[in-house]
């Protein structure tokens, strides 16, 4: 894309001109091509869908007409028919008079009595024939009008036929019926003619093909014949047929189940159209070449003075003669171009000449500058000497400042130093505060630990004595329990002597004795095992009030010991803060110093600056008064490449 806009840049006006017309005449006539073609193709279709419809509407109009001739003989024939007559041959007469005026393939009359008269010639039908049986003759009877029954077989023939019948107006339990053969009317109607190749199909309300040019697709499913063509759709379809591609469209004739379906070549629609499209494309090449001449014709009338004007700039930028001025004989845009143009001109002539006097007064001013820094070649040794001596005293006194601005520096790098380390004293000392503060809070948090030790231990102590005095107590009720025992087995005792005093008769209450004494002696067993057991316990207590009166010791002496070291703690506290404040206001001179230094360095260094610059502006000013006298000559060259009018 950017390469495609590089040449665009490089083309001429001319060529950039009809290439845009070109392009946009190429766009319009593609659009107008667009719509050209759609608009074709639809009239196209309008038109195959007016034909067809013509060409349907009077296929429709001939084989009403034809039906309706067929009705209204058969309905003047129901009318002059007698009902009755003695003559079968009158009968035979008037029907065959019938046929032959009407066209009818036969005319017969079926009466009431299941007589069958037809007209001449007639056709032989079957033994025990019975007219009244026939469809035909049982509709017009259930009509009581002229009906037209579906297309069959002929049982004789062969050929589709359809049956006109109607009661007779004497005597409807008669009917007169005629046959017509169903390609007596396609004879007529497929000889219809169209602009495009066509062809007409006859199919009935079942969808059966009535009649066709070709006589094999009679009878045959119109569904078999053209798989695509839907009935229900009235609009124009596109169908395949014997390998081709046809228009179709159908229509219905009145009063019957007859229906009609042109089919028109497709290809030969689609020729026409090619051929209107290939038209309209050889008119747009012969638009397209007449405007591209049009528009080259315009482009050189337009170019032509914008190329004279482009030599006369072109003539002025390679001679830089600002005295010539453009010639146009446009009055327009142009015209107004170069009047612009010489008027750029004019003010540029000016200009030239006021840079030639500024130049010549520059040479002037730079020549004073050289003569006074001293270094234009007429000036006397003892100036160079002067000059030369002024720069070296400039360039000493800098070099001085520079080796006291390094001594300040170091001096300030040590108070920096001293600065840090003086605020890690403060932060060491500011740690130790606040580390002996939390030992002291500890320690009086220990202290309350303590206390609370001791008052548990107390508290401890007295319910251990407790305990040994209600273990005594418990002591003193076994002593109770063996001598309610030892009671107990003396009672026992004798209540077996005075059982076995007693004879047969104390038996019973031996035994009771000898019970009760066994429960006295154990009794007396378990009372020893918890007199044990309580001895135990007691031996324990005593051994725990031992152990209780030591703790409660070891905790007294473990507070006094805590008391002491919290009052050593608060001393440390006092005395870290003081080393604090202390550490703080050294701090504090330290950084107070350092600013001072660094303040000294900052003005050592402007005046190191300072120095170096007035060094460097002695040198400045040499190398300024030779580009001066330099430039001077190089403006007075360039401007001596114009030429301006000095009378203009």
């Amino acid at each position: 894309m950017q390469g495609m806009v590089h040449w665009w840049r490089k083309q001429a006006l001319q060529k950039k001109f009809l290439l845009s017309f070109i392009a946009l005449m190429l766009v319009a006539l593609l659009m107008l091509s667009m719509l050209a073609s759609r608009l074709l193709e639809q009239e196209s279709t309008r038109a195959v869908q007016s034909e067809m419809q013509g060409g349907l509407e009077q296929t429709n109009l001939l084989a009403k007409q034809w039906l309706d001739a067929k009705r209204q003989q058969i309905l003047a024939l129901a009318h002059y028919l007698p009902a009755q007559s003695n003559d079968l041959k009158q009968w035979q007469t008037m029907l065959t008079t019938g046929r032959e005026a009407g066209g009818y393939s036969l005319l017969y009359l079926g009466t009431g009595q299941g007589q069958f008269i037809q007209s001449n010639p007639a056709i032989d039908v079957p033994q025990g024939f019975d007219p009244r049986k026939r469809p035909w003759f049982i509709q017009a009877q259930q009509a009581n009008s002229l009906i037209l029954t579906s297309a069959y077989p002929d049982a004789l023939t062969g050929n589709l036929t359809a049956t006109l019948a109607v009661p007779l107006q004497e005597d409807p339990q008669q009917v007169v019926g005629g046959d017509i053969y169903i390609s007596m009317i396609v004879d007529e109607l497929l000889k219809l003619k169209m602009r495009w190749s066509s062809q007409l199909l006859m199919f009935d309300g079942e969808q059966k093909i009535l009649a066709h040019s070709d006589a094999s697709l009679q009878q045959k499913s119109l569904a078999q014949v053209l798989p695509d063509y839907n009935v229900a759709d009235s609009d124009l379809q596109y169908v395949n047929f014997n390998d081709r591609q046809w228009i179709a469209s159908a229509t219905n004739v009145e009063g019957t189940d007859w229906h009609f379906l042109l089919l028109v070549d497709a290809q030969e629609v689609q020729a026409v159209q090619t051929e209107l499209l290939k038209q309209l494309l050889l008119l747009t090449a012969a638009v397209l070449f007449a405007g591209g001449l049009l528009v080259l014709w315009l482009t050189r009338a337009l170019t032509s003075p914008l190329e004279h004007f482009q030599e006369q700039l072109k003539y002025i930028s390679r001679t830089l003669d600002l005295s010539q001025r453009l010639e146009t004989t446009d009055e327009a845009e142009l015209g107004e171009l170069a009047a612009q143009t010489n008027s750029l001109l004019e003010r540029l002539a000016l200009a030239i000449s006021g840079v030639l006097r500024s130049s010549s007064r520059l040479s002037e001013t730079a020549d004073n500058l050289a003569h006074t820094a001293g270094i234009v070649s007429r000036n006397t040794d003892r100036q160079q000497e002067v000059s030369q001596s002024m720069a070296a005293a400039v360039e000493q006194m800098s070099s001085s400042v520079a080796e006291i601005t390094s001594t300040m520096e170091e001096l300030s790098a040590s108070s920096t130093q001293i600065a840090d380390h003086s605020q890690s004293v403060v932060d060491v000392a500011n740690l130790t505060l606040e580390s002996s503060k939390k030992g002291a809070d500890a320690m009086q948090h220990l202290q309350l630990r303590m206390a609370d030790i001791h008052h548990d231990s107390e508290n401890s102590l007295q319910e251990i004595v407790q305990l040994g005095r209600k273990s005594k107590e418990i002591s003193k009720v076994m002593d109770l329990i063996n001598t309610l025992a030892d009671q107990t087995k003396l009672i026992a005792f004798n209540a077996a002597l005075e059982a076995s005093s007693a004879g047969e008769s104390g038996k019973r209450f031996s035994v009771v004795a000898s019970e009760i004494r066994r429960l006295a002696d154990s009794v007396t067993d378990s009372t020893h095992e918890i007199e044990d057991r309580i001895q135990e316990i007691q031996d324990s207590i005593n051994r725990l009030v031992i152990t209780s009166e030591k703790g409660a010791s070891s905790i007294q002496l473990g507070m006094q010991v805590s008391q002491e070291t919290a009052e050593d703690l608060g001393q440390l506290v006092q005395a870290a803060s003081r080393t604090s404040s202390a550490a703080q206001q050294i701090s504090l001179s330290t950084r107070q110093q350092k600013t001072a230094s660094s303040q000294v360095v900052i003005a050592l260094r402007d005046i190191a600056n300072a120095s170096t610059h007035n060094a460097q502006s002695v040198r400045s000013i040499t190398h300024i008064s030779e580009e001066m006298i330099s430039m001077a000559d190089d403006l007075s060259q360039l401007v001596g490449e114009f030429t301006v009018d000095v009378k203009k």
